[in-house]
């Protein structure tokens, strides 16, 4: 192969990539727009767990990962796990979930997946106040309530524990 043929074959992979990932960006970015905003403050809420009892969303003195869910996406089916990483001393993890057809979904949900984390019991008013558009969706918050990360959809272990470690430095 020529050296001009060769040039050009790398100059076209390269812009593959790019665009790729040019494409990719903006598709997160379009997703992820109506988040709420680092450093916003949220308010605390006072919401019924699966259990049967109430909790607060946010955790006194800690940070908080906020993971909004529903019980029939499959995305949410995927990455519900990789909260497991994370250590209860560290950061309060509060499954929250959203939109599903009765307790008995979200109960048959946790069961299959094995969620240790508190799981609460959401509505509208409170999807509406995160400005939820799809799912999954997290919010890391800081121990004072702002919004120090957030996303939306599948996220790995790894992008979680990262964005983890953005946010609170540990």
């Amino acid at each position: 192969m020529s050296t001009s043929v060769h040039r050009a074959h790398r100059f076209k992979n390269l812009l593959q990539w790019t665009v790729t990932i040019i494409l990719i960006l903006g598709v997160y970015l379009w997703q992820t727009r109506d988040l709420l905003d680092s450093g916003e403050a949220i308010e605390q809420h006072q919401l019924p767990t699966l259990g049967g009892g109430t909790a607060t969303l946010l955790a006194d003195n800690k940070p908080s990962l906020i993971y909004f869910f529903v019980p029939w996406c499959q995305i949410c089916s995927l990455s519900i796990g990789n909260l497991e990483q994370f250590d209860a001393d560290e950061i309060a993890v509060k499954a929250v979930a959203l939109d599903y057809a009765s307790v008995e979904a979200v109960q048959d949900f946790v069961d299959e997946h094995k969620v240790r984390a508190e799981v609460l019991l959401g509505h509208q008013a409170l999807k509406q106040a995160f400005r939820l558009r799809g799912y999954p969706t997290y919010y890391i918050v800081d121990s004072q309530g702002e919004i120090q990360a957030s996303d939306m959809g599948y996220s790995s272990s790894v992008g979680m524990a990262v964005r983890h470690w953005l946010a609170t430095g540990r």
